[in-house]
């Protein structure tokens, strides 16, 4: 089952114990109480805006169109010295719902876009948000995810820094 890690100012982090050499699955919420679903959404959505709430961001980019809701895209990000920086190619898929908005991707291997040099390839084995309505002005954000870094990370140290990591990461978003 799934054991909650955090819970201050609105923000709850519950993970998800896998076997050993596994990266846990993490849930997490976060109250928006003067956010709009919306608004949320267009936030996450919005690539270039990206840049302004994402420090750890280096690039991202679409590399193909598939439907009208959905796409391949590229995102690169920075760790901190001595690992080498991490990138992903990911599918990612998108609907509004109402009043309410979905986001999933998962990593895919893409021809024109091979693993890069200076990077370790992660994976995103699954990452979701759902972004409910709670009223006129206020939402509920969810993120699910479950990513390998990859590189020689132990799984363990993955899994710890991650639940310390995440909190920051959705009061980002909420900033935005």
């Amino acid at each position: 089952g799934w054991t909650s890690r955090y819970n201050k100012s609105g923000v709850t982090v519950w993970c998800r114990e896998e076997d050993a050499n596994t990266v846990q699955k993490l849930k997490m919420r976060i109250v928006c109480k003067d956010v709009t679903a919306e608004m949320l959404y267009d936030v996450l959505h919005d690539t270039s805006y990206r840049k302004k709430w994402d420090a750890n961001m280096i690039e991202t980019y679409d590399i193909a169109r598939l439907t009208v809701n959905a796409d391949v895209g590229y995102y690169s990000w920075k760790c901190p010295s001595p690992l080498k920086n991490r990138d992903f190619v990911t599918m990612r898929s998108w609907l509004p719902l109402g009043n309410d908005y979905m986001i999933i991707n998962y990593s895919v291997k893409h021809p024109q876009h091979p693993p890069k040099k200076d990077y370790v390839r992660a994976v995103s084995l699954l990452t979701g948000y759902l972004i409910q309505s709670s009223g006129a002005t206020s939402s509920t954000l969810y993120y699910l995810t479950q990513v390998d870094p990859r590189g020689s990370l132990p799984k363990w140290v993955v899994n710890r820094v991650s639940q310390f990591v995440a909190p920051k990461a959705m009061k980002k978003i909420y900033k935005a």
